[in-house]
């Protein structure tokens, strides 16, 4: 008997497997998060304390009325959920389930075997004639399909709105008509839950690599702008520019190639790995795209005959702030995904000049810093939208090339020609950013005190400006040495 199982049997007797880690087991894939029904007891605080001891695992409630324990193992391996049957009896507990291919259940017994992995989780072997299944749950997995387990399970808890596609995306799953219909007339609800579970199911959404797709059926049924009521605007602002679906057609394409760029990340960014450490999750790229153009309907107005969106980038980050903040995201996640959003146009103006110079470069890199390549990275897939996949694919041995000038005419109007151009232009810029700006940041010549000293002036702004014109000659390639560096400064008296 292998030492959770026996732990568990120890602490509790009687307690069976139940939710997303039978679900897996029954798929054959490997699972970390292990939820346990057992019966009630006077005593079940005591009994889960004494399985934490036995398992050398940390403990704490995660809803002290229902009596639900978190176990999480000190070096993360598993995560455990125990709890006693909903209604007192297994039967009760299972109707009470989200959907049918979660309300199944297997005892725990001796033979009961997890197996451990390297890398964390468990695998499972078991037999379908050991699996309680009392909703057509072994059904409904067979088909491949999430249905709800009753008609209540929405009005039970709002959240299972958004978690239905969730886990019809982590598994490859369809989501039943039933539960479509469900979901479209009780939408709203989801406002009524709590902001982080929205967030983590959201998330946890947006790591498929077809998270496009899962967003595009969560508007079809109501449930995108129920989570994001500003979004709603988009489908009909700028339909003349974007057809049909408007702004928001725009928005779910930057998304589909923001999918696209992370399924092959280095056919499209080849120096990718040397900046991996400034490469968030994917997840958060996603958002990001999804929210870039957030602030597109209130800023749009039309000047000398043409619809414009000035300012829609600084006030996206301000309406990206709240709706982060609301669904409280950290400090960090919201501080870059505001940034890229409210310079995402940045890219693109220094792509519409005939050549960059390196001032102009140096000065990009610099006031962007650790945002520079996920603001490239969230242009690309800005740019990348304006052509078909095919056309995109076509471009992929060009995009490595240096833009070439522009011409005298310039570039037609949103055409090919431009986005290919503006797009090498973001490659140039990440290429210029490892070769140069990396090696500089780790590499400065002098200081603040080099300044004061050498050219005996007090502390203030002025030094940071000299600082930085000596930065700038460094990026340039004109010093190289320290004492090229100091020669520099003193010809700035």
């Amino acid at each position: 008997m292998d030492k959770l199982t026996g732990g568990i049997l120890s602490a509790f007797g009687e307690a069976w497997l139940v939710g997303g880690a039978l679900r897996d087991a029954l798929l054959k894939k490997p699972f970390n998060d292990i939820d346990i029904a057992v019966p009630p007891s006077p005593d079940f605080r005591a009994r889960t304390e004494k399985l934490a001891r036995a398992l050398g695992a940390a403990w704490f409630p995660l809803d002290e009325e229902t009596q639900v324990y978190r176990l999480t193992s000190r070096k993360g391996t598993f995560q455990l959920d125990v709890m006693p049957f909903v209604g007192g009896e297994l039967k009760s507990d299972l109707a009470r389930r989200d959907f049918t291919i979660n309300a199944l259940a297997m005892r725990i017994e001796e033979g009961t075997k997890f197996k451990p992995l390297k890398a964390g989780g468990f695998t499972l072997a078991v037999r379908k004639a050991d699996v309680t299944d009392l909703c057509g749950g072994l059904k409904d997995l067979a088909a491949k399909t999430v249905k709800p387990v009753s008609k209540n399970v929405f009005k039970e808890d709002p959240v299972r709105l958004l978690r239905a596609f969730r886990i019809a995306s982590g598994l490859g799953f369809s989501v039943s008509p039933a539960a479509l219909k469900g979901i479209k007339a009780q939408a709203a609800l989801i406002r009524t839950t709590a902001p982080e579970r929205v967030r983590e199911e959201l998330m946890r959404l947006l790591e498929s690599a077809e998270s496009h797709r899962w967003l595009a059926l969560m508007h079809k049924h109501g449930l995108l702008t129920a989570v994001f009521p500003d979004l709603a605007a988009q489908e009909t602002c700028a339909t003349g520019y974007y057809g049909k679906g408007g702004v928001l057609k725009h928005t779910m394409l930057v998304v589909e190639r923001m999918d696209h760029l992370f399924t092959d990340l280095k056919a499209y960014i080849p120096d990718h790995r040397k900046v991996a450490d400034q490469i968030p999750a994917p997840r958060l790229f996603k958002l990001a795209a999804l929210l870039h153009d957030i602030a597109k309907p209130p800023k749009a107005a039309m000047v000398n005959g043409r619809l414009r969106f000035f300012g829609h980038e600084e006030y996206g980050a301000i309406m990206t702030e709240k709706v982060m903040s609301d669904l409280r995201f950290s400090r960090d996640e919201i501080r870059l995904v505001t940034k890229i959003i409210g310079t995402h146009l940045r890219p693109g103006n220094l792509a519409a000049n005939d050549s960059i110079s390196d001032r102009a470069m140096f000065r990009f890199f610099r006031s962007m810093g650790d945002c520079t390549v996920p603001l490239l990275l969230l242009s690309w897939a800005d740019h990348a939208s304006y052509v078909s996949a095919e056309k995109l694919k076509s471009f992929r041995p060009r995009l490595q090339d240096e833009p070439a000038p522009l011409p005298k005419e310039g570039l037609p109007y949103n055409s090919p020609k431009k986005t290919l151009r503006y797009m090498q232009v973001l490659g140039l810029l990440l290429r210029v950013y490892v070769r140069k700006n990396m090696k500089l940041r780790s590499a400065r010549l002098i200081d603040g005190n080099d300044v004061i000293k050498t050219l005996k002036m007090p502390e203030g702004p002025r030094v940071g400006e000299i600082l930085e014109r000596v930065q700038l000659l460094q990026f340039e390639g004109k010093i190289k040495t320290r004492d090229q560096a100091l020669k520099a400064l003193k010809g700035m008296r």
